[in-house]
This record gives structure tokens, C-alpha cells and sequence, in this order.
């Protein structure tokens, strides 16, 4: 169902006339935050949290994890929609909420150890590191000229 909206969505941005550099940026955002909706993986934390079996510290970044699940695919939608000054300013918003969740988990897998869902042997630390740095590359893109004028471009349909 998802990659059926996702190929909808695609499909039906109006940005024929824009470079390419310019439609892979676009589209790879798309992908991205609508990547995030794998983050509603934090109502198991938040669960293990009621039950005593995780710290009360993980609190905070399940949270913005819930944020950042619920928010993808209205900000997705509205990037394909109509980009403007809501949208370039709402995308710049929960890219900073997403780098200040990573960088909750960071401090929190360093006091307490890490979530009960990571996976045994692997790093607690490797996936949020990847996901910090592509948040950060695609929030300096969008405050570059280059970038940020593709939210204030007017579309000819």
C-alpha cells in the first residue's frame, strides 16, 4: 500500500521543466521522510517503558520518534502538493526534531545502555549516526539557495 501511494505521489509532481539534480533532491526528500514512518516502532518502547522493563529515560525520544512517524506523510504529501513557505518551513522544523531526537538517543544509550529493541550484537549506535547525518545533509541542501528555491518555484501545470 505504501509503495503504491509513494509511485502516486511521484507520479503526479509537477516538476518536468526542473533539472535533474533538482527532481532526485525532491524526490530522494520524499523518500526520506516518508522513510520515517518506520519510527512507530517506538510504541513498543514506549510499551516496555509502562511496564517497567525499559527506563523512564527513553520517554523522550519514543516521543519524538511518535512525532516523526505521525508527521512524514502529511509533510510528504505537502512537499508533492504545494511546496512553499509552510512547507520549507515545516520540512526545516521536523528535520531539526529528528536530529535533536537522534542526538536524545545518543545521551540516553550512553547514561542507560540501549532500548530493548535493538538488535543483540549490533551497534546502538550505527543506525541513528546514518540517520543524523542524511537529516543534517538534507537540512544545509535546504538552506541553500539552490535548494530552497524549489519550494518557492511557481509550477505551470
Amino acid at each position: 500500500m505504501v509503495t503504491n501511494y509513494l509511485y502516486i505521489m511521484i507520479t503526479t509532481l509537477k516538476f518536468k521543466d526542473y533539472p535533474r539534480n533538482e527532481k532526485i533532491f525532491i524526490i530522494g526528500l520524499i523518500v526520506w521522510i516518508l522513510l520515517q514512518i518506520s519510527r512507530f516502532i517506538a510504541f513498543v518502547l514506549i510499551d516496555d517503558i509502562n511496564t517497567g522493563a525499559e527506563s523512564k529515560a527513553w520517554m523522550y525520544p519514543a516521543y519524538l520518534d511518535i512525532f516523526a512517524a505521525v508527521m512524514a506523510l502529511p509533510l510528504a504529501m505537502a512537499i508533492v502538493k504545494g511546496r512553499g513557505l509552510m512547507t520549507w518551513t515545516f520540512t526545516i522544523v521536523y528535520l531539526a526534531i529528528s536530529i535533536v531526537d537522534h542526538f536524545g538517543n545518543f545521551t540516553t544509550t550512553g547514561i542507560v545502555g540501549p532500548p530493548s529493541i535493538v538488535e543483540e550484537g549490533s551497534s546502538p549506535y550505527l543506525i541513528p549516526v546514518i540517520q543524523t547525518i542524511i537529516d543534517f545533509a538534507f537540512l544545509i541542501l535546504l538552506l541553500t539557495p539552490k535548494y530552497y528555491s524549489l519550494f518557492f518555484k511557481i509550477i505551470k501545470e
